[in-house]
């Protein structure tokens, strides 16, 4: 199943983990629309040497190679072929951490990739590769989730000679198509690359997320009745959907089945980096909570509840709970 998607770092912050998640599912499912049975690999967040921050994006195919920095604009930009980067509104400049417009920067993280690429040796176990298939390797400011419509780009002829090119994340699995590399990679060394030069662990394996980015903080019981028995349910990082429906293909969304007076899409539970969880109702009949030693009552759009808050939802009740480490569990009185 394509696409396969390998992780090179685990970024430190909850934010960045779930901008990250983020990226991993619009991708996968703009490649998968494609309909495409081109192998593809995507390795996200690693770092091609010590001396840069760590690249967002690589993708991998037998006639592509593409290395992308991800940025998300708040409005139209206008990019100028002197290199002069604005926001069209307010002519604020675009820069990069280093003072660098995207243009420039994308072009310095996908140099260090191809060098990287360039200078190992191309016999890896089983698997035989020409270095000149990255001579033409693509560095791409990729605007996500779409470039703005009202945004324009113009970049100098030396840009577009030197393999570099704006796109929305929409386009990049077309644009990988038209690319005609020096040499073709076997399908095999894709996986390849993206573990044993770049040091990736495969994430998502075409069909699910083998692995969550960092331990779940908390959770909720199902309370138990005469008919049905008692249930954890983990909340990951970031928006948990609950409610009657399964899941499907990427969602991570928590399930409760055996209660016709819960909604499909019952409610949105978002965890942060704090103690607290926001939850959105987005039922037809209503979600209700019960903070610790207070009165039942219903939640109008959206609340902030802590751990010990009862949440019911039809007939089915709920309680919210921290997760505590087993080293925690050993050490408490």
């Amino acid at each position: 199943m394509h696409p396969q998607i390998y992780l090179g770092q685990i970024p430190a912050t909850s934010a960045e983990r779930r901008a990250l998640r983020t990226l991993a599912i619009d991708a996968r499912a703009r490649i998968e629309a494609a309909r495409s049975d081109v192998p593809t690999v995507l390795l996200l967040h690693f770092v091609p040497n010590l001396d840069l921050a760590p690249v967002d994006l690589l993708l991998l195919q037998p006639n592509a190679a593409i290395v992308g920095a991800v940025r998300s604009y708040r409005g139209p930009i206008v990019a100028q072929p002197n290199g002069h980067w604005v926001y069209r509104d307010t002519n604020t400049p675009i820069t990069e951490t280093d003072g660098s417009t995207p243009i420039h920067y994308v072009a310095m993280q996908r140099d260090a990739v191809r060098t990287r690429l360039q200078s190992v040796d191309p016999a890896l176990p089983g698997v035989s590769y020409d270095a000149p298939a990255f001579e033409r390797m693509v560095g791409a400011v990729v605007c996500t989730p779409i470039t703005h419509p009202d945004t324009q780009i113009s970049l100098a002829i030396a840009d577009h000679r030197r393999q570099l090119k704006v796109l929305g994340l929409d386009e990049l699995p077309a644009f990988a198509t038209m690319l005609r590399p020096a040499a073709a990679l076997p399908a095999e060394a894709l996986p390849t690359i993206a573990t044993n030069i770049f040091g990736g662990r495969l994430w998502h394996d075409g069909t699910r997320f083998l692995f969550d980015l960092a331990p779940a903080r908390f959770q909720l019981r199902v309370l138990p009745t005469e008919t049905r028995a008692e249930r954890v349910l983990p909340l990951m990082e970031g928006d948990n959907l609950i409610g009657r429906r399964a899941p499907q293909h990427h969602e991570y969304r928590l399930t409760l089945a055996g209660d016709e007076l819960i909604s499909a899409d019952h409610a949105l539970l978002a965890v942060g980096d704090d103690d607290q969880i926001v939850v959105r109702d987005t039922s037809k009949n209503g979600t209700w909570m019960t903070p610790p030693g207070a009165a039942e009552e219903r939640i109008r759009r959206e609340r902030t509840i802590t751990p010990g808050t009862e949440l019911r939802m039809g007939i089915t009740r709920l309680r919210l709970e921290p997760i505590v480490a087993p080293e925690e569990a050993t050490n408490q009185p």
